[in-house]
């Protein structure tokens, strides 16, 4: 399957920009799994550690008392992912939908790769990162990534976290 069947959905935003104004007030925040098991709060897991593995700065913890959330299902929806913030400021949240059937559908033998692709995509929203940056650089935030190859931030990514927070 192609990467550019690869889709990840998030608020609306212009395409060509960098800087996604619906993200977290700081590079330190915490997300609460939902409705989900061991091995998909491994993912979430995963996914936060690669963003404090970086130099960007970042502290994302995992809290049972957090109000932004993470969850996965089967949505008949063709997105592989989406960021959804509430709030502004200090009071910002944030829930992120994994859809594994879409991921399913399109992953092959790479699903584990595909399921942290996404989930490191959409913690990058949190992150102040937009889809589509205007770069020929990798990006894991680029709908055109091969999800199989870019599952951790590039230092492109972790660059631009730099530059907004």
């Amino acid at each position: 399957m192609a990467a550019a069947a690869f889709a990840v959905a998030a608020t609306a935003q212009s395409a060509s920009a960098d800087y996604y104004n619906g993200g977290m007030p700081s590079r330190t925040f915490s997300v609460k799994p939902v409705g989900i098991n061991d091995v998909w709060i491994g993912y979430l897991d995963s996914s936060r550690g690669y963003w404090n593995a970086t130099t960007a700065g970042t502290h994302l913890t995992r809290s049972s008392t957090s109000k932004s959330t993470y969850t996965a299902g089967r949505w008949n929806y063709s997105w592989g992912g989406r960021y959804t913030p509430s709030g502004s400021g200090s009071s910002r949240t944030f829930t992120i939908e994994v859809n594994v059937q879409y991921l399913e559908e399109r992953a092959g033998g790479d699903l584990t790769k595909w399921i942290l692709s996404t989930t490191t995509h959409e913690l990058g929203h949190g992150l102040k990162l937009a889809d589509n940056p205007n770069t020929t650089r990798s990006s894991l935030m680029k709908y055109s990534r091969d999800p199989a190859k870019v599952y951790k931030p590039t230092a492109y990514d972790i660059s631009e976290v730099v530059k907004y927070s």
